[in-house]
């Protein structure tokens, strides 16, 4: 929103994991609204609360979190995003979510199988905790 307002171009990139549907709306409305409704005033003040929390959240695992815990965390967060316990994910989509090699979390996903965390399938991964 704040690149709309100053009519440039976002770097954010967002990654659908569930259906969804998408609500364009205009920028004049956007300010209008700020101005007379409230509850949309703060609505979009929550919204942005909720974004900076989610990337300290993000900064705090990359900087102080070995892979193995981040992968964890990943695997929850990616559990609770569709409610559903089987993950339709390859293990190098996950690598390039984290940032790393496939061959990294293809040896912590079998560390965590091990532990009885995981189920590995072919490109699923069915979540057990």
């Amino acid at each position: 929103m704040i690149c709309a307002t100053k009519n440039q171009q976002s770097q954010i990139m967002a990654k659908v994991v569930a259906d969804a549907e998408l609500v364009i709306i205009p920028l004049p409305l956007l300010d209008k609204w700020m101005m007379q409704h409230r509850s949309w005033y703060e609505f979009v003040i929550d919204t942005y609360r909720s974004r900076f929390e989610e990337v300290l959240e993000v900064v705090n695992s990359i900087a102080f979190r070995a892979m193995d815990e981040r992968l964890e965390f990943y695997l929850k967060r990616r559990k609770e995003s569709c409610d559903c316990i089987d993950l339709k994910l390859s293990h190098q989509e996950i690598a390039t979510d984290l940032n790393t090699s496939r061959e990294v979390i293809s040896r912590l996903l079998k560390k965590l199988e091990q532990r009885g965390a995981v189920k590995l399938h072919r490109n699923l991964i069915e979540i057990l905790i």
